[in-house]
């Protein structure tokens, strides 16, 4: 995967979330869009970029919440477990939420796509797998299974 992919991925995610490409399914477009997404973590490999350069804008979260919330209408709460690595067989159960992941997700990459117009493509992409590995990974992957059991049924 380019850099251009990465960067295109990113773009797309962000316009299904965004509205900004009519769909007949939002919701299958948007599973379609997470999948490339965890693909460029893989694939972003920059080193940390210690250079002066300006910091993203914050954007708020209910604010962010509620523009995707009329987006995704049939996504809600769902049960997951924790510490699937570890004790195994006993795991606690935790709430999930769809649109607290998606919101994540989108402030995240929203980050990385000003990261990528504004400084360089070595601070988003060091901004895009660090992101990954620390918070919005786990949310793409808890959503992703959400998303597929929703399909599925399973």
């Amino acid at each position: 995967m380019t850099r251009k992919d990465i960067l295109l991925a990113v773009k797309h995610f962000l316009d299904v979330v965004d509205a900004r490409i009519a769909v007949a399914d939002r919701e299958r477009a948007l599973r379609a869009a997470l999948d490339p997404l965890a693909l460029a973590s893989h694939f972003a490999e920059a080193p940390f970029d210690d250079a002066e350069s300006p910091d993203a804008p914050e954007l708020d979260y209910q604010v962010l919440r509620a523009s995707i919330e009329p987006l995704f209408p049939g996504l809600g709460l769902y049960i997951e477990a924790l510490n699937i690595a570890d004790s195994v067989g006993e795991s606690a159960l935790s709430l999930g939420d769809a649109l607290d992941d998606l919101t994540d997700i989108t402030r995240d990459l929203r980050d990385v796509l000003f990261y990528w117009e504004h400084t360089s493509e070595e601070n988003a992409l060091w901004h895009l797998r660090f992101g990954f590995e620390s918070h919005w990974g786990q949310h793409l992957r808890s959503l992703q299974l959400y998303l597929h059991a929703r399909t599925t049924g399973r």
